[in-house]
Protein backbone atom coordinates (compact mmCIF):
# COMPACT_ATOMS: atom_id res chain seq x y z
CA UNK A 1 0.00 0.00 0.00
CA UNK A 2 1.28 3.18 -0.97
CA UNK A 3 1.69 6.52 1.27
CA UNK A 4 -0.96 8.20 -0.46
CA UNK A 5 -3.25 5.19 0.79
CA UNK A 6 -2.39 5.38 3.97
CA UNK A 7 -3.19 9.12 3.88
CA UNK A 8 -6.93 8.87 2.86
CA UNK A 9 -8.05 5.31 3.99
CA UNK A 10 -9.42 2.89 1.85
CA UNK A 11 -13.18 2.13 2.77
CA UNK A 12 -14.12 6.23 2.60
CA UNK A 13 -17.72 6.64 3.78
CA UNK A 14 -19.64 9.80 3.01
CA UNK A 15 -23.30 10.25 3.86
CA UNK A 16 -25.25 12.96 4.51
CA UNK A 17 -28.46 14.84 3.32
CA UNK A 18 -27.92 16.82 -0.47
CA UNK A 19 -28.89 19.63 0.99
CA UNK A 20 -28.09 21.50 4.49
CA UNK A 21 -31.59 23.03 4.34
CA UNK A 22 -31.99 24.39 8.19
CA UNK A 23 -29.41 24.56 11.14
CA UNK A 24 -32.24 22.05 13.11
CA UNK A 25 -31.73 19.70 10.05
CA UNK A 26 -28.24 19.22 9.94
CA UNK A 27 -27.91 19.06 13.84
CA UNK A 28 -30.15 16.30 13.43
CA UNK A 29 -27.98 14.71 10.70
CA UNK A 30 -24.59 15.14 12.89
CA UNK A 31 -26.15 13.43 15.93
CA UNK A 32 -26.80 10.46 13.06
CA UNK A 33 -23.68 10.46 11.68
CA UNK A 34 -22.55 10.74 15.25
CA UNK A 35 -23.86 7.15 15.89
CA UNK A 36 -22.30 5.58 12.45
CA UNK A 37 -18.91 4.96 11.25
CA UNK A 38 -18.50 7.53 8.70
CA UNK A 39 -15.70 9.69 7.33
CA UNK A 40 -17.40 12.70 6.66
CA UNK A 41 -21.12 13.85 6.49
CA UNK A 42 -22.24 15.80 4.00
CA UNK A 43 -23.28 19.27 4.75
CA UNK A 44 -23.47 21.37 1.22
CA UNK A 45 -24.99 24.83 1.11
CA UNK A 46 -24.69 25.73 -2.10
CA UNK A 47 -26.30 23.37 -4.83
CA UNK A 48 -26.63 24.01 -8.76
CA UNK A 49 -30.10 23.74 -10.05
CA UNK A 50 -31.12 22.68 -13.99
CA UNK A 51 -33.91 25.71 -13.38
CA UNK A 52 -34.03 28.48 -10.39
CA UNK A 53 -35.45 26.84 -6.79
CA UNK A 54 -33.76 26.06 -3.65
CA UNK A 55 -30.48 26.59 -4.23
CA UNK A 56 -28.76 26.38 -0.51
CA UNK A 57 -28.57 28.31 2.48
CA UNK A 58 -25.40 30.09 1.21
CA UNK A 59 -22.89 31.81 2.75
CA UNK A 60 -24.68 33.52 5.65
CA UNK A 61 -24.96 30.00 7.06
CA UNK A 62 -21.82 29.22 7.09
CA UNK A 63 -21.14 29.61 10.96
CA UNK A 64 -23.09 26.92 11.82
CA UNK A 65 -20.97 24.44 10.20
CA UNK A 66 -18.21 25.11 13.87
CA UNK A 67 -20.86 23.50 15.63
CA UNK A 68 -21.02 20.56 13.83
CA UNK A 69 -17.31 20.37 13.02
CA UNK A 70 -17.12 20.52 17.28
CA UNK A 71 -19.17 17.64 17.43
CA UNK A 72 -16.67 15.45 15.86
CA UNK A 73 -18.05 15.18 12.63
CA UNK A 74 -15.76 15.79 9.32
CA UNK A 75 -17.77 17.66 7.06
CA UNK A 76 -17.77 17.10 3.38
CA UNK A 77 -19.47 20.09 1.61
CA UNK A 78 -19.59 21.54 -2.38
CA UNK A 79 -18.31 24.23 -3.61
CA UNK A 80 -18.81 26.04 -6.63
CA UNK A 81 -16.53 29.02 -6.27
CA UNK A 82 -12.80 29.29 -4.67
CA UNK A 83 -14.78 32.18 -2.85
CA UNK A 84 -16.88 29.30 -1.37
CA UNK A 85 -13.69 27.37 -0.71
CA UNK A 86 -12.05 30.08 1.14
CA UNK A 87 -14.90 30.88 3.45
CA UNK A 88 -15.77 27.34 4.28
CA UNK A 89 -12.05 26.54 5.47
CA UNK A 90 -11.85 30.26 7.05
CA UNK A 91 -14.49 29.08 9.33
CA UNK A 92 -13.84 25.07 9.68
CA UNK A 93 -10.31 24.95 9.90
CA UNK A 94 -9.85 26.85 13.38
CA UNK A 95 -11.58 24.49 15.25
CA UNK A 96 -11.33 21.36 13.40
CA UNK A 97 -8.07 20.32 15.32
CA UNK A 98 -6.93 16.70 14.12
CA UNK A 99 -10.30 15.85 11.41
CA UNK A 100 -10.34 16.41 7.75
CA UNK A 101 -12.38 18.67 5.79
CA UNK A 102 -13.74 17.55 2.54
CA UNK A 103 -14.16 19.97 -0.23
CA UNK A 104 -15.75 18.82 -3.56
CA UNK A 105 -16.44 20.29 -7.53
CA UNK A 106 -19.65 18.70 -8.54
CA UNK A 107 -19.96 17.43 -11.97
CA UNK A 108 -21.90 20.62 -13.53
CA UNK A 109 -18.55 22.58 -12.56
CA UNK A 110 -16.70 22.56 -15.56
CA UNK A 111 -14.68 25.52 -16.10
CA UNK A 112 -11.55 24.64 -16.11
CA UNK A 113 -9.81 27.75 -14.62
CA UNK A 114 -12.41 27.29 -11.93
CA UNK A 115 -11.37 23.86 -11.05
CA UNK A 116 -7.90 25.21 -10.81
CA UNK A 117 -8.40 27.98 -8.51
CA UNK A 118 -10.59 25.95 -6.19
CA UNK A 119 -7.81 23.56 -5.69
CA UNK A 120 -5.05 26.38 -5.18
CA UNK A 121 -7.45 27.12 -2.26
CA UNK A 122 -7.44 23.98 -1.13
CA UNK A 123 -4.41 23.29 -1.33
CA UNK A 124 -3.09 26.06 1.40
CA UNK A 125 -4.32 22.90 4.08
CA UNK A 126 -3.04 19.74 4.44
CA UNK A 127 -6.76 19.21 6.28
CA UNK A 128 -8.27 19.82 3.39
CA UNK A 129 -9.23 16.51 0.92
CA UNK A 130 -10.40 17.92 -2.31
CA UNK A 131 -12.96 15.08 -4.50
CA UNK A 132 -13.48 15.54 -8.55
CA UNK A 133 -16.75 14.19 -9.64
CA UNK A 134 -16.47 12.87 -13.29
CA UNK A 135 -18.49 15.49 -15.84
CA UNK A 136 -22.03 14.95 -17.08
CA UNK A 137 -20.79 13.38 -20.44
CA UNK A 138 -19.12 10.31 -21.12
CA UNK A 139 -15.48 10.77 -22.23
CA UNK A 140 -12.67 9.37 -20.73
CA UNK A 141 -10.52 12.28 -21.59
CA UNK A 142 -12.63 14.74 -20.60
CA UNK A 143 -12.49 13.03 -17.40
CA UNK A 144 -8.56 12.97 -17.43
CA UNK A 145 -8.37 16.32 -18.26
CA UNK A 146 -10.38 17.49 -14.93
CA UNK A 147 -8.18 16.09 -12.65
CA UNK A 148 -4.90 17.39 -14.77
CA UNK A 149 -6.54 20.79 -14.16
CA UNK A 150 -7.08 20.10 -10.59
CA UNK A 151 -3.92 19.17 -10.50
CA UNK A 152 -2.22 22.22 -12.31
CA UNK A 153 -3.97 24.39 -9.62
CA UNK A 154 -1.77 23.28 -7.22
CA UNK A 155 -3.65 20.34 -5.12
CA UNK A 156 -1.23 17.94 -3.43
CA UNK A 157 -2.32 14.44 -5.02
CA UNK A 158 -2.31 12.86 -1.37
CA UNK A 159 -5.28 14.95 -0.69
CA UNK A 160 -7.19 14.25 -3.93
CA UNK A 161 -9.48 11.43 -4.62
CA UNK A 162 -12.23 11.09 -7.26
CA UNK A 163 -16.00 10.17 -7.39
CA UNK A 164 -17.94 8.37 -9.92
CA UNK A 165 -21.63 9.35 -10.43
CA UNK A 166 -22.48 7.99 -13.61
CA UNK A 167 -22.90 9.80 -17.20
CA UNK A 168 -26.46 10.92 -18.62
CA UNK A 169 -28.22 8.41 -19.77
CA UNK A 170 -27.55 7.54 -23.86
CA UNK A 171 -30.07 5.07 -25.01
CA UNK A 172 -30.70 1.17 -23.07
CA UNK A 173 -31.74 2.32 -19.94
CA UNK A 174 -34.23 -0.67 -18.38
CA UNK A 175 -33.54 0.35 -14.93
CA UNK A 176 -34.60 3.87 -15.92
CA UNK A 177 -31.33 5.30 -13.72
CA UNK A 178 -30.75 8.79 -13.01
CA UNK A 179 -27.38 8.67 -14.64
CA UNK A 180 -25.52 5.29 -16.15
CA UNK A 181 -22.02 3.95 -14.14
CA UNK A 182 -19.12 3.11 -16.12
CA UNK A 183 -17.32 0.53 -13.96
CA UNK A 184 -14.54 -0.31 -16.21
CA UNK A 185 -13.86 3.20 -17.18
CA UNK A 186 -13.81 4.14 -13.60
CA UNK A 187 -11.59 1.51 -12.98
CA UNK A 188 -8.90 2.64 -15.95
CA UNK A 189 -9.32 6.46 -14.71
CA UNK A 190 -8.07 4.63 -11.25
CA UNK A 191 -5.37 2.92 -12.53
CA UNK A 192 -3.84 5.35 -15.04
CA UNK A 193 -4.09 8.41 -11.91
CA UNK A 194 -3.49 6.18 -9.52
CA UNK A 195 -6.14 7.76 -7.12
CA UNK A 196 -8.93 7.00 -4.81
CA UNK A 197 -12.30 6.71 -6.24
CA UNK A 198 -15.40 6.74 -4.57
CA UNK A 199 -18.92 5.98 -5.80
CA UNK A 200 -22.85 7.48 -5.98
CA UNK A 201 -25.41 5.06 -5.96
CA UNK A 202 -27.08 8.18 -5.24
CA UNK A 203 -26.72 10.04 -8.29
CA UNK A 204 -26.34 6.78 -10.30
CA UNK A 205 -29.78 5.04 -8.87
CA UNK A 206 -31.90 8.33 -8.48
CA UNK A 207 -34.45 6.10 -6.34
CA UNK A 208 -33.80 3.38 -3.76
CA UNK A 209 -34.31 0.44 -4.93
CA UNK A 210 -31.80 2.01 -7.35
CA UNK A 211 -29.12 2.78 -5.34
CA UNK A 212 -29.31 -0.32 -3.36
CA UNK A 213 -28.94 -1.93 -6.61
CA UNK A 214 -26.02 0.29 -7.76
CA UNK A 215 -24.42 -0.50 -4.54
CA UNK A 216 -24.59 -3.90 -4.72
CA UNK A 217 -22.90 -3.64 -8.20
CA UNK A 218 -20.17 -1.07 -7.41
CA UNK A 219 -19.34 -3.81 -4.53
CA UNK A 220 -18.09 -6.06 -7.38
CA UNK A 221 -15.18 -3.39 -8.27
CA UNK A 222 -12.25 -1.54 -6.46
CA UNK A 223 -13.73 1.45 -5.29
CA UNK A 224 -12.31 2.90 -2.22
CA UNK A 225 -15.78 3.66 -0.40
CA UNK A 226 -19.07 5.12 -1.18
CA UNK A 227 -20.98 8.69 -1.23
CA UNK A 228 -24.89 8.47 -0.32
CA UNK A 229 -27.37 11.02 0.86
CA UNK A 230 -29.14 10.34 3.49
CA UNK A 231 -31.81 12.69 4.92
CA UNK A 232 -33.48 13.06 8.26
CA UNK A 233 -37.01 12.80 6.66
CA UNK A 234 -36.40 12.25 3.17
CA UNK A 235 -40.43 12.87 2.17
CA UNK A 236 -40.11 16.98 2.56
CA UNK A 237 -35.89 16.56 1.16
CA UNK A 238 -36.03 20.47 -0.86
CA UNK A 239 -33.68 18.54 -3.16
CA UNK A 240 -33.55 15.29 -4.44
CA UNK A 241 -36.24 14.06 -2.51
CA UNK A 242 -37.01 10.59 -3.99
CA UNK A 243 -32.97 9.33 -3.81
CA UNK A 244 -32.12 10.11 -0.44
CA UNK A 245 -31.80 7.51 2.32
CA UNK A 246 -33.35 7.57 5.85
CA UNK A 247 -30.81 6.60 8.77
CA UNK A 248 -32.14 2.94 8.86
CA UNK A 249 -32.08 2.32 5.02
CA UNK A 250 -28.41 3.32 5.32
CA UNK A 251 -27.56 0.71 7.55
CA UNK A 252 -28.57 -1.26 5.50
CA UNK A 253 -26.71 -0.25 2.69
CA UNK A 254 -23.51 0.24 4.43
CA UNK A 255 -23.91 -3.37 5.54
CA UNK A 256 -24.12 -4.46 2.22
CA UNK A 257 -21.33 -2.26 1.03
CA UNK A 258 -18.81 -3.48 4.11
CA UNK A 259 -19.68 -7.55 2.58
Amino acid sequence: MNKRKKTIKNSIIIAGPCAAESKEQILASAKEAQKRKIDFMRICLWKPRTKPGFDGLGKSEIPFLTEVVKMGINPAIEVLLPSHAKAVMDAVLPVLKNGKLLLWIGSRNQNHLIQQQIAKVASKDKRVVLMVKNQPWADEKHWEGIIEHVLAGGISRDCLILCHRGFIPNGHNPLKLRNMPDYEMSMRIKMKTDLPIVFDPSHTGGSIPNILEMTKQAAKHDFDGVMVEVHVNPQNALTDAKQQLTWEQFDKLFKTYRR
